[in-house]
Protein backbone atom coordinates (compact mmCIF):
# COMPACT_ATOMS: atom_id res chain seq x y z
CA UNK A 1 0.00 0.00 0.00
CA UNK A 2 3.18 2.36 -0.01
CA UNK A 3 2.41 2.49 -3.80
CA UNK A 4 -0.84 4.16 -3.05
CA UNK A 5 0.48 6.48 -0.44
CA UNK A 6 2.92 7.95 -2.99
CA UNK A 7 0.33 8.46 -5.78
CA UNK A 8 -1.64 10.44 -3.49
CA UNK A 9 1.29 12.53 -2.56
CA UNK A 10 2.59 12.99 -6.04
CA UNK A 11 -0.70 14.64 -6.73
CA UNK A 12 -0.31 18.58 -8.34
CA UNK A 13 -2.66 19.72 -10.23
CA UNK A 14 -5.34 18.24 -8.23
CA UNK A 15 -3.61 19.22 -4.89
CA UNK A 16 -6.33 20.50 -2.72
CA UNK A 17 -8.28 17.37 -3.47
CA UNK A 18 -5.55 15.18 -1.63
CA UNK A 19 -5.54 18.00 1.24
CA UNK A 20 -9.45 17.37 1.82
CA UNK A 21 -11.36 14.21 3.04
CA UNK A 22 -11.73 11.59 2.48
CA UNK A 23 -7.99 11.43 0.82
CA UNK A 24 -6.12 13.07 3.90
CA UNK A 25 -7.86 10.76 6.67
CA UNK A 26 -6.59 8.06 3.73
CA UNK A 27 -3.07 9.13 3.69
CA UNK A 28 -2.71 9.19 7.33
CA UNK A 29 -3.68 6.08 7.29
CA UNK A 30 -1.42 4.84 5.11
CA UNK A 31 1.48 6.27 6.24
CA UNK A 32 0.73 4.49 9.49
CA UNK A 33 0.80 0.97 7.98
CA UNK A 34 4.63 1.60 7.22
CA UNK A 35 7.09 0.81 9.46
CA UNK A 36 7.65 2.61 12.64
CA UNK A 37 4.14 2.03 13.74
CA UNK A 38 2.45 -0.48 15.92
CA UNK A 39 -0.49 -2.54 15.04
CA UNK A 40 -2.67 -0.83 17.42
CA UNK A 41 -2.25 3.06 15.44
CA UNK A 42 -2.83 1.24 12.18
CA UNK A 43 -6.03 -0.01 13.05
CA UNK A 44 -6.80 3.32 14.99
CA UNK A 45 -6.06 5.07 11.79
CA UNK A 46 -7.68 3.10 9.81
CA UNK A 47 -11.19 3.61 11.99
CA UNK A 48 -10.49 7.31 11.66
CA UNK A 49 -10.55 6.92 7.74
CA UNK A 50 -13.70 4.85 8.03
CA UNK A 51 -15.54 6.84 10.25
CA UNK A 52 -14.94 9.91 7.85
CA UNK A 53 -15.99 8.10 5.04
CA UNK A 54 -19.19 7.29 6.62
CA UNK A 55 -19.61 10.71 7.82
CA UNK A 56 -19.26 12.02 3.78
CA UNK A 57 -21.36 9.33 2.53
CA UNK A 58 -24.23 7.03 3.60
CA UNK A 59 -23.46 4.63 0.77
CA UNK A 60 -19.69 4.76 2.20
CA UNK A 61 -18.42 4.87 -0.97
CA UNK A 62 -14.62 5.74 -1.11
CA UNK A 63 -15.22 6.25 -5.28
CA UNK A 64 -18.15 8.74 -4.86
CA UNK A 65 -16.51 10.72 -1.86
CA UNK A 66 -13.34 11.37 -3.76
CA UNK A 67 -15.44 12.56 -6.85
CA UNK A 68 -17.84 15.18 -4.81
CA UNK A 69 -14.10 16.44 -3.46
CA UNK A 70 -12.73 16.45 -7.04
CA UNK A 71 -16.07 18.01 -8.34
CA UNK A 72 -16.00 20.96 -6.25
CA UNK A 73 -12.24 21.53 -6.70
CA UNK A 74 -11.41 25.07 -8.62
CA UNK A 75 -8.19 23.82 -9.95
CA UNK A 76 -6.43 25.69 -12.83
CA UNK A 77 -6.88 23.18 -15.17
CA UNK A 78 -10.70 24.05 -14.83
CA UNK A 79 -9.58 27.42 -14.30
CA UNK A 80 -8.56 27.84 -17.91
CA UNK A 81 -11.30 26.06 -19.48
CA UNK A 82 -13.72 28.72 -17.88
CA UNK A 83 -11.54 31.28 -19.17
CA UNK A 84 -11.73 29.86 -22.44
CA UNK A 85 -15.43 30.03 -22.36
CA UNK A 86 -16.04 33.30 -20.89
CA UNK A 87 -13.34 35.37 -21.96
CA UNK A 88 -12.48 33.66 -25.42
CA UNK A 89 -10.93 37.37 -26.98
CA UNK A 90 -8.18 36.28 -24.74
CA UNK A 91 -7.35 33.22 -26.51
CA UNK A 92 -5.07 32.08 -23.79
CA UNK A 93 -3.91 28.87 -24.72
CA UNK A 94 -3.37 25.92 -22.47
CA UNK A 95 -0.31 23.90 -22.43
CA UNK A 96 -0.43 20.23 -23.26
CA UNK A 97 1.06 19.96 -20.74
CA UNK A 98 -1.42 20.72 -18.07
CA UNK A 99 -3.93 18.94 -20.37
CA UNK A 100 -1.69 15.65 -20.12
CA UNK A 101 -1.59 16.21 -16.61
CA UNK A 102 -4.51 16.55 -16.09
CA UNK A 103 -5.69 13.08 -17.68
CA UNK A 104 -3.06 11.33 -15.94
CA UNK A 105 -3.92 12.58 -12.46
CA UNK A 106 -7.38 11.39 -12.86
CA UNK A 107 -6.41 7.94 -13.85
CA UNK A 108 -4.47 8.17 -10.62
CA UNK A 109 -7.31 8.97 -8.32
CA UNK A 110 -9.60 6.45 -10.71
CA UNK A 111 -7.19 4.05 -9.10
CA UNK A 112 -7.16 5.22 -5.83
CA UNK A 113 -11.18 4.86 -5.76
CA UNK A 114 -11.63 1.52 -6.52
CA UNK A 115 -9.83 0.53 -3.50
CA UNK A 116 -12.04 -1.40 -1.14
CA UNK A 117 -12.13 -2.19 2.73
CA UNK A 118 -11.39 -6.04 1.36
CA UNK A 119 -8.09 -5.14 0.54
CA UNK A 120 -6.94 -3.05 3.02
CA UNK A 121 -7.66 -5.58 5.62
CA UNK A 122 -5.37 -7.88 3.20
CA UNK A 123 -2.59 -5.97 3.16
CA UNK A 124 -2.81 -5.32 6.76
CA UNK A 125 -2.71 -8.94 8.09
CA UNK A 126 -5.34 -8.64 11.06
CA UNK A 127 -8.49 -11.28 12.02
CA UNK A 128 -10.17 -8.63 14.24
CA UNK A 129 -13.08 -6.77 13.29
CA UNK A 130 -12.51 -3.94 11.01
CA UNK A 131 -15.36 -1.85 9.29
CA UNK A 132 -15.97 -2.02 5.58
CA UNK A 133 -17.04 0.34 2.80
CA UNK A 134 -17.56 0.22 -1.00
CA UNK A 135 -16.43 1.35 -4.35
CA UNK A 136 -18.17 2.33 -6.98
CA UNK A 137 -15.38 2.47 -9.34
CA UNK A 138 -15.85 5.57 -11.35
CA UNK A 139 -14.29 6.51 -14.16
CA UNK A 140 -13.15 10.21 -12.97
CA UNK A 141 -11.22 11.04 -16.23
CA UNK A 142 -14.52 10.19 -18.64
CA UNK A 143 -16.69 11.55 -16.10
CA UNK A 144 -14.45 14.71 -15.77
CA UNK A 145 -14.09 15.40 -19.35
CA UNK A 146 -17.74 14.97 -19.73
CA UNK A 147 -18.29 17.88 -16.86
CA UNK A 148 -15.69 20.11 -18.94
CA UNK A 149 -17.91 19.49 -22.13
CA UNK A 150 -20.79 20.62 -20.34
CA UNK A 151 -19.98 23.65 -18.68
CA UNK A 152 -22.09 26.10 -20.46
CA UNK A 153 -25.01 23.89 -19.61
CA UNK A 154 -24.63 21.99 -16.63
CA UNK A 155 -22.25 24.04 -15.10
CA UNK A 156 -19.53 22.78 -12.10
CA UNK A 157 -19.50 22.74 -8.38
CA UNK A 158 -22.33 24.39 -6.61
CA UNK A 159 -23.30 25.84 -9.66
CA UNK A 160 -23.96 21.81 -11.04
CA UNK A 161 -25.62 20.74 -8.03
CA UNK A 162 -27.59 23.86 -7.46
CA UNK A 163 -29.98 25.84 -9.27
CA UNK A 164 -31.26 28.24 -7.21
CA UNK A 165 -29.09 30.60 -4.90
CA UNK A 166 -29.57 34.18 -2.82
CA UNK A 167 -27.50 36.81 -1.66
CA UNK A 168 -26.85 36.64 1.78
CA UNK A 169 -24.44 39.13 3.53
CA UNK A 170 -22.98 39.62 0.14
CA UNK A 171 -21.83 36.02 -0.60
CA UNK A 172 -23.65 33.87 -2.95
CA UNK A 173 -25.54 30.87 -1.10
CA UNK A 174 -27.14 27.88 -2.80
CA UNK A 175 -30.98 26.82 -1.97
CA UNK A 176 -31.34 23.62 -0.91
CA UNK A 177 -35.33 23.32 -0.75
CA UNK A 178 -36.16 26.07 -3.48
CA UNK A 179 -39.96 26.48 -4.36
CA UNK A 180 -41.16 23.66 -6.34
CA UNK A 181 -43.05 25.51 -8.73
CA UNK A 182 -43.07 24.95 -12.82
CA UNK A 183 -45.26 25.39 -15.79
CA UNK A 184 -47.84 22.62 -15.02
CA UNK A 185 -48.34 24.43 -11.55
CA UNK A 186 -49.78 27.86 -13.38
CA UNK A 187 -52.97 28.23 -14.61
CA UNK A 188 -54.33 31.00 -16.92
CA UNK A 189 -52.24 34.56 -17.56
CA UNK A 190 -50.96 32.68 -20.25
CA UNK A 191 -49.98 35.49 -22.38
CA UNK A 192 -48.08 37.06 -19.63
CA UNK A 193 -45.97 33.90 -19.03
CA UNK A 194 -45.36 33.29 -22.58
CA UNK A 195 -43.75 36.57 -22.61
CA UNK A 196 -41.22 36.03 -20.05
CA UNK A 197 -40.61 32.44 -20.95
CA UNK A 198 -40.09 33.68 -24.59
CA UNK A 199 -37.48 36.78 -23.61
CA UNK A 200 -36.01 33.90 -21.02
CA UNK A 201 -35.61 31.08 -24.07
CA UNK A 202 -33.77 34.14 -26.37
CA UNK A 203 -31.59 34.47 -22.97
CA UNK A 204 -30.42 31.03 -23.26
CA UNK A 205 -29.96 31.08 -26.69
CA UNK A 206 -27.46 33.98 -26.73
CA UNK A 207 -30.06 35.88 -28.84
CA UNK A 208 -31.39 39.87 -27.86
CA UNK A 209 -32.67 39.88 -24.39
CA UNK A 210 -34.55 42.63 -22.56
CA UNK A 211 -34.47 42.96 -18.30
CA UNK A 212 -38.05 42.01 -17.58
CA UNK A 213 -40.63 43.92 -15.34
CA UNK A 214 -43.78 42.14 -13.70
CA UNK A 215 -46.42 44.20 -11.81
CA UNK A 216 -49.79 44.27 -10.43
CA UNK A 217 -51.91 43.00 -8.17
CA UNK A 218 -50.93 41.49 -5.48
CA UNK A 219 -51.12 37.70 -5.64
CA UNK A 220 -50.88 36.85 -9.19
CA UNK A 221 -48.38 35.14 -10.03
CA UNK A 222 -45.84 37.26 -10.92
CA UNK A 223 -42.76 35.78 -8.52
CA UNK A 224 -44.49 32.05 -9.18
CA UNK A 225 -43.71 33.18 -13.40
CA UNK A 226 -40.35 34.17 -12.99
CA UNK A 227 -39.49 30.93 -10.92
CA UNK A 228 -41.25 28.70 -13.24
CA UNK A 229 -39.17 30.63 -16.16
CA UNK A 230 -36.12 29.74 -14.57
CA UNK A 231 -36.93 26.08 -13.91
CA UNK A 232 -37.90 25.92 -17.41
CA UNK A 233 -34.56 26.22 -18.72
CA UNK A 234 -32.00 24.81 -15.60
CA UNK A 235 -31.37 21.98 -18.43
CA UNK A 236 -30.07 24.23 -20.80
CA UNK A 237 -27.71 26.44 -18.28
CA UNK A 238 -30.23 28.97 -16.57
CA UNK A 239 -29.68 29.72 -12.75
CA UNK A 240 -31.54 31.96 -10.92
CA UNK A 241 -30.35 33.94 -8.19
CA UNK A 242 -32.35 36.18 -5.41
CA UNK A 243 -31.30 39.71 -4.51
CA UNK A 244 -33.13 40.73 -1.71
CA UNK A 245 -33.51 44.48 -1.65
CA UNK A 246 -31.17 45.14 1.27
CA UNK A 247 -28.44 43.48 -0.84
CA UNK A 248 -28.45 45.90 -4.03
CA UNK A 249 -26.12 47.92 -3.02
CA UNK A 250 -23.38 45.32 -3.51
CA UNK A 251 -25.21 44.38 -6.98
CA UNK A 252 -22.32 44.90 -9.24
CA UNK A 253 -20.00 43.19 -7.98
CA UNK A 254 -22.72 40.41 -7.98
CA UNK A 255 -22.59 40.57 -11.78
CA UNK A 256 -19.12 40.83 -11.45
CA UNK A 257 -19.29 37.49 -9.85
CA UNK A 258 -21.48 35.75 -12.55
CA UNK A 259 -19.68 37.17 -15.36
CA UNK A 260 -17.11 34.81 -14.86
CA UNK A 261 -19.32 31.67 -14.43
CA UNK A 262 -19.94 29.98 -17.90
CA UNK A 263 -23.77 29.94 -17.05
CA UNK A 264 -26.82 31.93 -17.83
CA UNK A 265 -27.67 33.99 -14.67
CA UNK A 266 -31.45 35.44 -13.89
CA UNK A 267 -31.00 38.47 -11.01
CA UNK A 268 -34.55 37.81 -9.36
CA UNK A 269 -35.52 40.82 -7.21
CA UNK A 270 -38.74 40.42 -5.91
CA UNK A 271 -41.58 42.79 -4.95
CA UNK A 272 -39.47 45.86 -5.45
CA UNK A 273 -40.47 49.31 -4.05
CA UNK A 274 -38.24 52.55 -2.99
CA UNK A 275 -38.99 55.39 -1.52
CA UNK A 276 -38.27 58.67 -3.79
CA UNK A 277 -34.68 59.27 -1.92
CA UNK A 278 -33.58 55.58 -2.09
CA UNK A 279 -29.79 55.62 -3.28
CA UNK A 280 -30.19 51.95 -4.61
CA UNK A 281 -32.59 53.53 -7.59
CA UNK A 282 -29.03 54.93 -9.23
CA UNK A 283 -27.73 51.33 -8.60
CA UNK A 284 -30.09 49.72 -10.03
CA UNK A 285 -30.62 52.21 -13.17
CA UNK A 286 -26.91 51.61 -13.54
CA UNK A 287 -27.23 47.91 -13.62
CA UNK A 288 -30.23 47.66 -16.04
CA UNK A 289 -28.48 50.73 -18.49
CA UNK A 290 -25.56 48.29 -18.19
CA UNK A 291 -27.51 45.48 -20.75
CA UNK A 292 -28.09 47.97 -23.42
CA UNK A 293 -24.29 48.61 -23.44
CA UNK A 294 -23.51 44.67 -23.69
CA UNK A 295 -21.80 44.99 -20.08
CA UNK A 296 -23.43 41.74 -19.17
CA UNK A 297 -23.80 39.23 -21.44
CA UNK A 298 -24.78 36.13 -19.23
CA UNK A 299 -27.07 38.41 -16.69
CA UNK A 300 -30.95 39.04 -17.33
CA UNK A 301 -32.59 41.00 -14.33
CA UNK A 302 -35.86 39.94 -13.42
CA UNK A 303 -37.96 42.13 -10.85
CA UNK A 304 -41.56 42.36 -9.76
CA UNK A 305 -43.74 45.16 -8.35
CA UNK A 306 -47.04 45.86 -7.19
CA UNK A 307 -46.44 49.03 -8.59
CA UNK A 308 -45.61 49.71 -12.12
CA UNK A 309 -43.59 52.81 -11.04
CA UNK A 310 -41.69 51.05 -8.68
CA UNK A 311 -41.03 54.20 -6.20
CA UNK A 312 -43.44 54.69 -3.54
CA UNK A 313 -45.27 58.78 -4.47
CA UNK A 314 -46.38 61.20 -1.64
CA UNK A 315 -48.46 64.55 -1.44
CA UNK A 316 -45.44 66.09 -0.76
CA UNK A 317 -43.99 65.47 -3.89
CA UNK A 318 -47.00 66.79 -5.70
CA UNK A 319 -47.47 69.66 -3.66
CA UNK A 320 -45.40 72.55 -6.09
CA UNK A 321 -46.74 72.06 -9.45
CA UNK A 322 -43.88 73.24 -10.66
CA UNK A 323 -41.93 69.95 -10.30
CA UNK A 324 -44.85 67.84 -10.36
CA UNK A 325 -43.97 66.84 -14.34
CA UNK A 326 -40.21 66.37 -12.79
CA UNK A 327 -41.43 63.91 -9.99
CA UNK A 328 -43.51 62.23 -12.66
CA UNK A 329 -40.44 61.76 -14.99
CA UNK A 330 -38.42 60.50 -12.07
CA UNK A 331 -40.79 57.75 -11.24
CA UNK A 332 -41.07 56.71 -14.50
CA UNK A 333 -37.13 56.30 -15.38
CA UNK A 334 -36.42 53.40 -13.20
CA UNK A 335 -39.77 51.27 -14.49
CA UNK A 336 -39.05 52.63 -18.04
CA UNK A 337 -35.50 51.18 -18.01
CA UNK A 338 -36.92 47.68 -18.26
CA UNK A 339 -36.98 46.59 -22.05
CA UNK A 340 -40.01 44.08 -21.23
CA UNK A 341 -42.67 45.47 -18.80
CA UNK A 342 -45.92 42.99 -18.03
CA UNK A 343 -49.10 43.55 -16.48
CA UNK A 344 -50.24 41.36 -13.99
CA UNK A 345 -53.88 42.50 -13.37
CA UNK A 346 -56.46 41.22 -10.52
CA UNK A 347 -58.43 38.25 -11.64
CA UNK A 348 -62.16 38.85 -12.92
CA UNK A 349 -64.67 36.06 -11.34
CA UNK A 350 -64.49 33.98 -14.67
CA UNK A 351 -60.56 33.92 -14.49
CA UNK A 352 -60.36 33.34 -10.76
CA UNK A 353 -62.66 30.22 -10.70
CA UNK A 354 -60.85 29.05 -13.97
CA UNK A 355 -57.67 29.28 -11.78
CA UNK A 356 -59.42 26.81 -8.94
CA UNK A 357 -60.78 24.76 -11.38
CA UNK A 358 -57.07 24.06 -13.11
CA UNK A 359 -55.46 23.78 -9.38
CA UNK A 360 -58.66 21.99 -8.37
CA UNK A 361 -57.35 18.97 -10.98
CA UNK A 362 -54.02 19.21 -10.55
CA UNK A 363 -53.94 17.65 -7.07
CA UNK A 364 -57.22 15.42 -7.48
CA UNK A 365 -59.46 17.01 -5.53
CA UNK A 366 -62.49 15.30 -5.58
CA UNK A 367 -65.56 17.67 -5.53
CA UNK A 368 -68.48 18.97 -7.69
CA UNK A 369 -67.65 21.41 -9.70
CA UNK A 370 -70.84 23.72 -8.62
CA UNK A 371 -69.72 23.12 -5.02
CA UNK A 372 -66.36 24.05 -5.60
CA UNK A 373 -66.86 27.11 -7.52
CA UNK A 374 -69.53 28.38 -5.07
CA UNK A 375 -66.73 27.93 -1.98
CA UNK A 376 -64.56 29.19 -4.08
CA UNK A 377 -66.12 32.30 -4.12
CA UNK A 378 -66.60 32.72 -0.73
CA UNK A 379 -63.52 31.86 0.36
CA UNK A 380 -62.09 34.95 -1.71
CA UNK A 381 -64.89 37.11 0.36
CA UNK A 382 -63.29 35.86 3.29
CA UNK A 383 -59.83 36.05 2.06
CA UNK A 384 -60.05 39.77 0.69
CA UNK A 385 -60.49 39.28 -2.89
CA UNK A 386 -59.63 37.05 -6.03
CA UNK A 387 -56.09 35.95 -7.06
CA UNK A 388 -53.81 33.44 -7.80
CA UNK A 389 -52.89 33.13 -4.56
CA UNK A 390 -56.48 32.81 -2.96
CA UNK A 391 -57.61 30.10 -5.69
CA UNK A 392 -54.37 28.07 -5.01
CA UNK A 393 -54.70 28.56 -0.84
CA UNK A 394 -58.62 27.39 -1.29
CA UNK A 395 -57.05 24.45 -3.08
CA UNK A 396 -54.32 23.58 -0.73
CA UNK A 397 -57.47 23.90 2.23
CA UNK A 398 -59.31 21.41 0.46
Amino acid sequence: MSDVLREICSIALFREVREKEPLKSLSAFLLKMGPGYSMEEMIDSYGEFVSTLYSLRADCDLSAAIWECLADDMNPYLRYKINELVEPEKNTRMSHLLELTAKRELDLLTRIGSYTSTEFKNEMIYDGYLPEFTSSHIDFKKRYMRMIDTLTTKGYGIYARYDFFRIKNGELTPVTNPDPISIEDLFCYERQRNLVYKNTKAFVEGRSFQDVLLYGDAGTGKSSTVKSAARLFFGSGIRLVEVPKAELHGLSEVIDLLSRVPLKFIIFIDDVSFDADDDRIGTLKSVIEGAASGARKNVAIYATSNRRHMIKETFSARENEIHTSDTIAEQLSLSERFGLRILFDKPNKDTFLEIVKGLAQAKGVDVPEEQLMKDAEQYAIRGGGRSARIARQFVDSL
